[in-house]
């Protein structure tokens, strides 16, 4: 690689390791099928709804996602802030996933690599001192339960609900969100001390393959 090679090779980034999706509702086998015919190689399941409970299709869709062709399978939890307890939702969350099957690290028919904890909708939480001991709290129950965690979340969520100046989760991997339809990171900037995201989600609520899915990149 020349000089000159090399320099615009820095410039450009990094390539990006591919296309996958992210799903907060049944998706069949072959729907997740005709996703990976179009280039979507990795899914993100919903296992934890908003309300404070676990999500009850996670399982069959987790099954479908690696029975359709994904090459990698996450999760996501979307807390409930406002009924606090959030080690106590990390246990509920992880007592269903041990019910279900689901190890982390286990690849097929159940298996995940890593839980994303879904930080988004400041109406939904509180004083941002009080959203600052809640997430701590759910990082701690990922911590006991040894699992694998990053963070979902953009700077207009984030600074909002903890403040600008908050960066606990910054050694958490990033997934971060913005609805621009270029699946390039070149967009990113700076924030909750996170230099550089490992994922992002560049459009939502689409229907492909007769699924609602948001399309991401890393």
């Amino acid at each position: 690689v020349t000089g000159a090679a090399l320099v615009a090779l820095l410039l450009v980034g990094p390539a990006l390791a591919g296309k996958g999706v992210d799903v907060s509702s049944p998706t069949s086998a072959s729907a997740f099928a005709c996703l990976k015919g179009q280039g979507y190689d990795f899914a993100i399941v919903r296992c934890y709804e908003s309300i404070g409970s676990p999500d009850p299709n996670c399982p069959n869709t987790v099954k479908a996602a690696w029975d359709g062709g994904m090459n990698q399978v996450d999760l996501y939890m979307f807390p409930d802030p406002s009924a606090g307890n959030p080690d106590g939702q990390v246990d509920s969350l992880m007592a269903f996933l041990d019910r279900n099957g689901m190890k982390q690290g286990a690849g097929k028919p159940h298996g995940y690599t890593t839980i994303w904890l879904d930080i988004e909708g400041p109406q939904y939480w509180g004083s941002q001192s009080t959203n600052r001991a809640f997430f701590e709290g759910l990082l701690r129950g990922a911590k006991a339960h040894n699992v694998n965690v990053g963070v979902y979340s953009s700077a207009s969520q984030w600074n909002p609900i903890f403040g600008s100046d908050y960066s606990a989760g910054s050694a958490y991997p990033l997934w971060f969100a913005d609805y621009n339809g270029d699946p390039s990171f070149a967009d990113f900037a700076r924030f909750g001390g996170w230099d550089h995201p490992q994922m992002k989600q560049y459009n939502g609520n689409l229907n492909i393959c007769g699924a609602g899915v948001d399309v991401n990149a890393r």
